[in-house]
Order: C-alpha cells, then sequence, then structure tokens
C-alpha cells in the first residue's frame, strides 16, 4: 500500500498542468468572444441608425431618393466619428462599409444596384440587395419604395484564433429599411 503513494506523487502536478491550460484556453475564449459581441452590439445599433439617416434625408433634401457617392461618405464618416466615441481601440483602419441603394422605375421594375464600398475592410453580404427586392411595398402614391441597406464591419483582435491557428476576426452588422 505504501508503493502506491510514492507512485501517485506526480499525478496532481500533471492534472493541475492540464487543467491550468483547459481553463486559460477558456478565459481567452471567453474574453473574445465577449469583445466580438460588444463590438457587434455596437455595429447593430449603429448600422440600424446610419439607414434611417439615409431614409430620412428625402425628407431633409426633397424627393431626390437616389444616394450620392458623397451622401454615402457623409453617413460612413457619421458612423465612423461615432464608433472612435464607443470604442476604446478603435482603428479606422480596421473598419468597412457597404452603402446600398435599391430604386424601382416602376412597380416590379428594379433599377440597377447602387453601391458604395468605403473604408479600410471589405464587407462583404450574404445576398446582394437586389435579391431582397420582394422586401419594397408599393406605397399610397403608387410607387415602389426604394430600399436602403448599410453592412458595418470591423476586424476584431483574434486572441482564441491565434492560438488555435484559425481566424475569427470580421464582425459585422446589416441593416435594410424601406425608403418613404
Amino acid at each position: 500500500m505504501t508503493n502506491l503513494k510514492f507512485k501517485q506523487k506526480g499525478n496532481f502536478s500533471v492534472e493541475f498542468a492540464i487543467v491550468g491550460a483547459f481553463v486559460s484556453l477558456l478565459l481567452v475564449f471567453s474574453a473574445d468572444v465577449i469583445l466580438k459581441i460588444s463590438a457587434k452590439g455596437k455595429l447593430d445599433r449603429l448600422s440600424y441608425s446610419l439607414v434611417n439617416v439615409l431614409k430620412e434625408r428625402t425628407q431633409l433634401y426633397g424627393n431626390n431618393y437616389k444616394i450620392t457617392r458623397s451622401e454615402a461618405n457623409a453617413i460612413v464618416t457619421i458612423g465612423r466619428n461615432s464608433l472612435s466615441r464607443t470604442m476604446g481601440s478603435f482603428n479606422e483602419n480596421q473598419f468597412g462599409a457597404l452603402v446600398e441603394e435599391l430604386t424601382f422605375k416602376g412597380i416590379k421594375k428594379p433599377n440597377p444596384l447602387k453601391r458604395y464600398a468605403i473604408g479600410g475592410q471589405v464587407c462583404n453580404v450574404t445576398q446582394p440587395l437586389s435579391e431582397l427586392s420582394h422586401l419594397s411595398v408599393v406605397t399610397s402614391w403608387e410607387r415602389q419604395a426604394t430600399l436602403y441597406r448599410i453592412t458595418l464591419c470591423y476586424e476584431t483582435d483574434n486572441w482564441f484564433g491565434s492560438i488555435i491557428g484559425d481566424s475569427f476576426t470580421t464582425v459585422s452588422s446589416s441593416s435594410v429599411m424601406l425608403g418613404r
């Protein structure tokens, strides 16, 4: 029986090292996920706010429903300035935006999609706005409502991915809105 105790002296060290490594990985993973969820929440709120500003600009500037490059740049500048105030370590080279507009020449007759990619990152969308034309409605003035979409993306730190040799860095958010 005394022989068994002697054989188990190094067991605690090995088990502690394994459990310590597992807990460390869990902490790094949790911190990485928390940072990404925080960034995602900020991008969600901001993309929704910006697409509403884009939609409401027709109230300020008349019935010009078509977005210009300068208007898209102005909207993205508002977003960039907002993120620089809310994110402590904001880097504008890691930020990107995609501003899209789908107008209609008649009922169920879309014009070509307008897209403005702005910023240091390229934002990818799974479905072009032209494939979402079914979301548009016919207004009381018998015209098809314009669709707007703003997609924001931000390249975050890759704490957990760098440990396991993979990349989980880009966080993005997209908001679609009907025009007036």
